[in-house]
């Protein structure tokens, strides 16, 4: 700060005359002679700062993770060369990376849709009713399905998951990739795994030992195979970035392409019942969300007990 500024009323107090206003200078010789008056007013202009309102926080596998002022316009990069790097366990590709701007607005999403299945649930029980008196088909399971959908949906937390590059050895030949940072931003930096998990409509879901070069279907029948009211054509990897593609068991459990350690495999159940239900076209795309969040929050938690 290199001047004040001084508002001064004039001395005659006359309401028409403005005030008078002097830009000392701080640095000057007379400086020191400067007499202040009652009602005078002295302004010091905001300084402007380079760093951010607020911190950064890295867990897993950084070399010095912790807590992390951040500068005006840094980058994911230059916070992560701050910790000292990756350590040689480090697994870059499944890093998570959350911010809670987004976190709140997945989380508003959840509720959002949380409520449409519930009100959908509401009109088809009440037709139920109706059509049960004239014998036709039963849907309660159906229904029950949705109300365990709807339930799961408000209870899930979002993870505010942003799939970003996250290995400082991609970033540096590509900065077009390289997050800027915002306080409140978490980058958990995981080991690289040694698993690939199945969940759904399997018959002995939980995790398998990766195997490379093995695709989604062989560790679908390394889970038992699908359950007889599986999907096989919904479902999908959620791979350890955080992205989500089809799984390719269509046909003879090809499997698509091999499955890197630490991805997710999803089989839904026969979505048939809902298919008429307009607010229920999505189920897979629901199933989806709460596999993303979940796999997030999870390496979020393995990081953060380093």
């Amino acid at each position: 700060m290199a001047s004040v500024e001084l508002a001064r009323e004039p001395a005659e107090q006359a309401a028409t005359l403005p005030l008078s206003r002097t830009l000392i200078d701080l640095r000057s010789r007379n400086f020191a002679a400067v007499r202040l008056s009652p009602r005078d007013a002295v302004r010091l202009p905001r300084g402007f700062g380079d760093r951010d309102t607020g911190p950064v926080t890295l867990v897993g596998e950084f070399v010095r993770p912790g807590v992390y002022d951040i500068r005006r316009g840094e980058r994911l990069s230059e916070v992560i060369a701050r910790a000292g790097g990756l350590t040689a366990q480090a697994y870059p590709y499944g890093a998570v990376f959350s911010r809670e701007s987004v976190r709140q607005r997945q989380q508003e999403g959840f509720q959002r849709t949380a409520r449409e299945l519930e009100q959908g649930l509401m009109q088809v029980a009440a037709g139920q009713a109706v059509a049960g008196m004239r014998g036709s088909t039963d849907l309660s399971g159906a229904i029950q399905a949705g109300q365990a959908l709807a339930t799961s949906l408000r209870q899930t937390r979002a993870a505010g998951r942003m799939v970003v590059e996250a290995n400082p050895v991609v970033l540096a030949g590509r900065p077009d990739l390289d997050v800027l940072m915002e306080p409140g931003d978490l980058v958990a930096m995981p080991k690289r795994p040694n698993e690939v998990t199945v969940v759904g409509a399997v018959l002995n879901p939980g995790s398998l030992q990766f195997a490379t070069g093995w695709k989604a279907g062989d560790y679908v029948r390394g889970a038992g195979g699908e359950q007889r009211f599986a999907d096989g054509d919904r479902a999908f990897v959620v791979l350890p970035n955080g992205q989500s593609a089809p799984a390719g068991l269509g046909g003879w459990l090809s499997g698509g392409p091999p499955i890197p350690p630490g991805s997710t495999v999803v089989v839904p159940q026969d979505p048939s019942p809902y298919e008429t239900w307009g607010f229920l076209r999505d189920v897979t795309q629901v199933l989806s969300q709460v596999a993303l969040s979940s796999a997030a929050l999870a390496v979020i938690v393995r990081s953060g007990s380093k």
